[in-house]
């Protein structure tokens, strides 16, 4: 049918666990490597097509670890 979503291409989200690991592997990095990835996720969820529910997870997680640091 005409306008139906493709069921086959599921709108895929991060796990709990993949979620985890993905705030634990940000912890890590410095924050110039932090920037890069919320710079490259803010661009895939750019309003030109539908970001994913991943993709947004992704901006989020890194927009998170972002605010909780001390900027001096």
């Amino acid at each position: 049918m005409a306008g139906r979503p493709d069921s086959s291409k599921r709108d895929e989200s991060l796990t709990r666990e993949e979620l985890t690991e993905l705030r634990r592997n940000l912890s890590l990095l410095s924050t110039p490597g932090v920037l890069d990835f919320y710079r490259d996720a803010h661009k895939e969820c750019a309003l030109e097509r539908k970001p994913s529910a991943r993709a947004i997870q992704q901006l989020v997680t890194a927009w998170k670890i972002l605010r909780n640091w001390k900027w001096r």
